[in-house]
């Protein structure tokens, strides 16, 4: 039986066309996704990171499965480099930096003039963030300063790991704008040697992310062990509404715009990336994936026992939020630089 004209047309149609284009969720069935960590072990951002490696395949279709590499070099620099510019850009490599990987361009707050950034961050494709940070400066219950004010007149020695860390760059911003006397000792290995030097009366104080303490200590302050100075960053946090607030105290828009530059960072808190280059469905994707997998009622309850904070912030918010950052005044940029000491 001879076939029709146009079913012939139709059938030789179908075998000349091309392809269909494989979507997104077809490309991540069965693949295996690594999540590289800018962050040692066991630190806060690990553990977040590892968090969401384990709930994330959960809301992939098919088999799709994440492990976990730790690049802790430089701040999370190494790592950003390595995912910007040496791993695939097919989407199957996502980096969980630390949050100054995103202002290091900006800011240079891990190297002079942020040379060591082999990348630019508002090129990145941002997924999300799993927490927005708040920080804080705590002080002993012992320590005689109770407040902002006493900070003003009084002797407080606080505990930073380096001298270009988060907690030495809140101190140096905090003694210019404010006019606190805060003296620095460097060299703790962390928030927790941190904790346990307020423990034993080494220093009066130390300045953290409030859910570091949370998570590492959550009973020192309900134990009256510390209390919270100040605290900053994109907002103040609902635990500590009695707490003051660093943009709050300062005398001038000018200042409170370069501390609002400067604290951004701190509202991106947990970030995730994937590289310039990676098809944008497959980014889409992944944060439609993010999204899901951080209302997941079983990742929630896990965060609970982990005592690991969450306060979301989806791939697009934090993209605007990074762009907006490097749309930034150049001038509004130098002065925050000078203010941190980053540039003379």
């Amino acid at each position: 039986m001879r076939l029709p004209r146009f079913l012939v047309f139709l059938l030789l149609a179908g075998l000349c066309s091309p392809v269909r284009a494989q979507n997104a969720a077809e490309f991540y069935r069965n693949k295996q996704i690594t999540l590289v960590i800018g962050s040692d072990a066991g630190s806060g951002y690990d553990l977040y990171a590892r968090l969401l490696a384990r709930f994330m395949p959960k809301h992939i279709p098919g088999s799709a499965n994440i492990v976990v590499q730790n690049l802790p070099n430089a701040g999370s620099v190494m790592m950003a480099n390595n995912v910007a510019n040496t791993a695939p850009k097919d989407g199957t490599v996502i980096g969980a930096p630390q949050s100054s990987v995103a202002v290091e361009r900006l800011l240079w707050l891990l190297s002079p003039g942020g040379k060591t950034a082999a990348f630019e961050a508002d090129k990145l494709q941002w997924l999300g963030t799993m927490a927005q940070d708040v920080f804080v400066v705590l002080g002993s219950t012992d320590a005689k300063a109770k407040s902002v004010d006493d900070l003003k007149i009084m002797d407080f020695v606080a505990g930073v790991a380096g001298p270009n860390t988060d907690g030495s760059l809140v101190v140096a911003s905090m003694n210019k704008l404010l006019g606190t006397k805060i003296k620095l000792v460097l060299g703790y290995a962390g928030t927790s040697a941190e904790l346990l030097a307020m423990e034993r009366g080494e220093i009066d104080g130390a300045p953290m992310a409030y859910s570091t303490v949370t998570t590492l200590r959550p009973n020192m302050r309900a134990e009256g062990k510390i209390r919270v100075l100040l605290q900053m960053g994109g907002h103040a946090h609902a635990d500590i509404p009695e707490v003051p607030f660093f943009a709050d105290l300062v005398k001038t828009q000018d200042e409170r715009d370069m501390l609002s530059l400067i604290f951004a960072k701190y509202q991106m808190g947990r970030p995730f990336f994937t590289a310039a280059g990676v098809p944008a469905d497959r980014v889409e994707f992944l944060r439609k994936v993010f999204d899901e997998t951080l209302e997941d009622p079983e990742l929630i309850a896990e965060a609970k026992v982990e005592k690991l904070e969450l306060s979301p912030l989806g791939g697009r918010d934090v993209q605007d939020l990074v762009n907006r950052l490097y749309s930034a005044p150049p001038d509004l940029v130098h002065r925050a630089r000078q203010l941190l000491g980053t540039e003379k």
